[in-house]
């Protein structure tokens, strides 16, 4: 679309008649008009006949001042919404779903002789490493709170850092966020090597900042029984759209234990009717898997297609309810599974309760009903047996399994040698000597 000097009239009423377009209600299109009202009365006050991003964030600030998008209430979030909105629709000629369209934060800025570096040495790792975009998210988040961090210190130069501020950066961390200060550190550690093999710094500082030991300790996962699968799976109101597709979704992931990603990535195309199989590409690990159709499954997405898909090209099976009719997301398939948990009054306390429980639940209870760990293995998805024995942790008639006798141990072990010098042990009941007898002379020797 991006249609550049649109006058502000003609802007509006195409987005009113888009959101007519895709069925938006009069009290959403109201809400809209009421704050395009100001927008409009604020443009003419100053002679503004065209709309351009500068013009929205000039009416923005009128309204706000400097503000802080996070501090914003409720009404004011929505101000901000709306103006962001109409720049989206300008530009792409689409509503972009869900809050702050322009994300409005402050912009990370990597400034001066340290932020240049930080620069470099981010691009480097990128070009040489192909670091995935969530590990570069937390290069730029961390490496940005390092520089701020100097900054405040009044470290404006390379050669200027030193030990102290290295340490005094450290010592600032949260004492309780062991796992995030582990990769935060990390990265930090990585930037002052490569600072020093770059000679922009005279000392390798990387080696002061020692490892922390730090390892992630694995929880138990989050299950729940058949009893309160049932529970949830008939708690779902299916006699509407939304009702369809959360029943189908809910099932794509307690009956076939997919997770949240691939199941709102899922396509026609990765569905054989003729064979009864789904056929896909894990969005985790980028490995083709293949599912049985369940016959529950299949109608169940049969359902919503007939009855409760909207109408639409887009490839994807599951769509939001309300247009542009896009794809749902991973959130999304979160946001409905826990919904309906709640829907369902299932006591979720101490529990997760997404998505990914209810693949945790689909694997346990195949263990439960004594299923082959290889078997389990293949129906997740996953590369190895490994990834799976996660899942004894919580069926216990699996671990039993797994436990081994222990051998009677010789009395000498709980025996002191002081006892034994004094001749208050024969060696006759030593060679098996209880431990709670032992215990009780302990406690009458010391009495």
């Amino acid at each position: 679309m991006k249609k550049e000097k649109q006058t502000i009239n003609e802007l509006l009423k195409e987005f009113e008649d888009y959101l007519i377009s895709l069925n938006r209600s009069k009290f959403t299109i109201r809400q809209y008009k009421n704050i395009w009202k100001k927008f409009e009365e604020y443009a003419a006050s100053r002679n503004i006949k065209s709309y351009d991003r500068t013009v929205g964030d000039q009416f923005i600030k009128s309204q706000l001042d400097n503000y802080v998008y996070a501090d914003l209430n409720q009404m004011q979030r929505r101000l901000v919404n709306t103006i962001d909105a109409l720049f989206i629709f300008q530009q792409e000629g689409v509503l972009n779903m869900g809050p702050a369209p322009l994300k409005r934060k402050p912009p990370r800025k990597f400034e001066g002789e340290i932020g240049l570096a930080i620069e470099a040495f981010i691009n480097y790792k990128k070009m040489v490493f192909g670091l995935a975009k969530t590990t570069l998210r937390a290069h730029h988040q961390f490496l940005h709170e390092f520089l701020l961090f100097l900054n405040d210190k009044g470290v404006k130069k390379m050669l200027a850092i030193s030990q102290v501020y290295i340490f005094s950066f450290i010592k600032s961390l949260p004492a309780n966020k062991l796992a995030i200060n582990h990769s935060r550190l990390g990265v930090i550690k990585s930037f002052l090597r490569y600072a020093f093999e770059e000679q922009l710094l005279t000392a390798d500082y990387a080696t002061i900042i020692h490892r922390d030991n730090y390892k992630q300790q694995p929880k138990v996962p989050s299950v729940f029984s058949i009893e309160e699968i049932k529970c949830l799976l008939g708690s779902v109101e299916r006699s509407n759209p939304s009702g369809k597709r959360d029943y189908a979704i809910i099932l794509l992931a307690a009956k076939l234990g997919m997770r949240a990603g691939d199941i709102a990535g899922l396509q026609f195309e990765n569905i054989n009717w003729d064979q009864r199989f789904i056929y896909f590409t894990q969005f985790k690990t980028n490995k083709e898997l293949v599912l049985p159709l369940l016959p529950e499954v299949g109608n169940a997405i049969i359902d919503y297609l007939k009855y409760g898909r909207p109408e639409s090209n887009h490839p994807h099976c599951f769509l939001q309810l309300i247009g542009p009719y896009k794809g749902i997301s991973a959130a999304d398939v979160g946001r409905i599974v826990q919904s309906q948990m709640q829907r369902a009054s299932i006591n979720t306390k101490n529990r997760r309760h997404g998505p990914h429980a209810l693949r945790h639940s689909f694997a346990t209870n195949m263990l439960q009903n004594k299923t082959l760990l290889p078997v389990i293995s293949e129906a997740l998805g996953h590369t190895s047996t490994e990834s799976t024995m996660y899942y004894l942790k919580v069926s216990k008639d699996q671990l039993k399994q797994c436990a081994l006798e222990v051998p009677m141990v010789a009395a000498s072990f709980y025996i002191p040698d002081s006892l034994r010098r004094l001749g208050q042990v024969s060696p006759i009941k030593e060679q098996f000597y209880p431990y709670r007898f032992y215990c009780s002379l302990v406690k009458c020797i010391f009495q």
